[in-house]
């Protein structure tokens, strides 16, 4: 990722108001892209095709079908349990000057995504939709593909050094999805039509731009899949803490209590599921300024301080740059939730106008405030995990996902039967308790870092 904060470094030294926010803005998508296509289509296509009196319950369903769309292939096989170990094989391959094989790799995870992705999607979404027709059920097996599709090309757009045109095509993705739900057919089948489209585009810009960058004389190799060397415990990491992150909506989906059938075998939460997406877009501007102090400050003092460690500098240097490391850590740390606090409280006093705009009932305030607080969490406990890949700590990490995939099933059934004033704490709590876990570690880990990486040299 040294390169696009290079270039995001560079945009930055023009020291204007507008420059700030051009970075912090094309930070918010490369960071956010994949998944603020989900929440902001899901939202913006709903309202739209209400207004323009399309059916409701159509509506609805498109919205819930793609939100199971972005669910499965967070935490199945297709791109939460390939995403890590692509991108660490990758990482490693330009590490070692191998960037011919940087190609083959993406464009094998890719087709075995489409074939093990097809053999467990048609028969799936024959169960989940019974009585739909043959073509609503192969539009949304492709609609499913599509998306996971959508998250492995990410894994390289959000590093290309073209990053303008990515933040680009992800805006023509938005328009267009728009676009065709409005002028368009109004049913429900057209909806995920062009959904399909508008990720479609997205996928083909994002693949041929990494052919620009990356050229290789091959275009599909299964190097990845070795399984000698393929990257289990990243791999796993990436389930469980996909998991964690859906698990409390799932979990609301399918109790009794909070949730009912709405197409077929799917279930919605009408309680849960529109405070919670608020909830993650709010957090948003917090995710750029992460992302762009990941990338460019951070990243600049770990690859000083492994250097120095490597060539065999004196000890004075290596810990000049420990300390500098640890310093960017606080500060990423500190700036991510003074930035935060300062758009939780606004929102906190503006959600009633929110609600009222967006016709939301106010008696989901108390719940959105909560998740609020619970993204916000999430946020800070994603930093900790970013720290720890980059210090190559996968036990670890794998530990940390599971804990929060259990703590947030656990306690948000619990709060379920708490009753309704409980609701979305399981959530908040699973992630603070996860949380101030990931810190602690590291903590640890980054002030033995000079110890465990000559350690490591030996």
């Amino acid at each position: 990722m040294a390169g696009i904060g290079f270039e995001l470094e560079k945009a930055l030294k023009k020291d204007s108001l507008l420059s700030y926010i051009k970075v912090y803005g094309y930070s918010s998508v490369l960071s956010a892209g994949a998944w603020m296509i989900s929440i902001v289509a899901i939202i913006l296509v709903g309202y739209i095709s209400i207004a323009s009196n399309k059916s409701f319950k159509e509506t609805i369903e498109f919205q819930l079908i793609v939100t199971y769309a972005f669910m499965l292939s967070s935490f199945l096989l297709f791109s939460g349990f390939l995403q890590l170990p692509l991108t660490r094989f990758i990482a490693d391959r330009l590490y070692e000057k191998k960037q011919k094989e940087v190609l083959p790799a993406y464009f094998g995870s890719v087709l075995v995504t489409l074939v093990v992705g097809n053999l467990f999607l048609i028969p799936f979404v024959f169960y989940l939709l019974p009585e739909k027709s043959l073509y609503f059920k192969i539009l949304v097996v492709e609609v499913f593909l599509i998306v996971s599709l959508v998250w492995l090309a990410n894994v390289l757009a959000s590093s290309l050094k073209r990053y303008k045109t990515v933040v680009f095509s992800f805006f023509i993705t938005y328009s267009l999805i728009v676009f065709l739900s409005y002028m368009f057919e109004k049913s429900e089948a057209f909806l995920l039509f062009a959904f399909f489209v508008g990720n479609f585009f997205l996928f083909s810009v994002l693949t041929f731009l990494i052919l620009k960058e990356f050229p290789s004389d091959r275009l599909v190799g299964f190097k990845i899949f070795n399984p000698r060397t393929f990257y289990w415990r990243l791999a796993l990491a990436g389930v469980f803490y996909n998991l964690g992150v859906w698990i409390d909506k799932i979990i609301f989906w399918y109790h009794p209590l909070t949730g009912y059938y709405l197409v077929g075998r799917l279930r919605a939460s009408i309680v849960y599921d529109l405070p919670i997406f608020l909830a993650y877009l709010a957090i948003i501007p917090a995710m750029a300024i992460f992302f762009y102090r990941l990338e460019v400050d951070f990243s600049k003092s770990f690859v000083r301080f492994y250097d120095a460690v490597s060539l065999g500098k004196p000890l004075f240097e290596i810990k000049k740059y420990k300390n500098m490391m640890n310093r960017n850590i606080r500060g990423i740390i500190r700036e991510i939730m003074i930035i935060q606090m300062i758009i939780n409280i606004f929102i906190y006093f503006s959600a009633g106008y929110i609600f009222d705009i967006l016709n939301i009932p106010k008696l989901y305030l108390d719940l959105f405030y909560i998740l609020l607080i619970g993204a916000t969490l999430q946020l800070c406990f994603m930093t900790m995990m970013a720290l720890l890949f980059y210090i190559d700590k996968r036990i670890e990490t794998l530990y940390l996902s599971i804990i929060f995939f259990v703590l947030n099933a656990s306690l948000s059934y619990l709060s379920i039967n708490l009753g309704p004033s409980y609701f979305g704490y399981g959530y908040a709590v699973s992630l603070l308790i996860s949380f101030i876990i990931a810190l602690l570690i590291v903590r640890e880990k980054f002030a033995r870092i000079d110890y465990e990486t000559f350690m490591l040299q030996k």
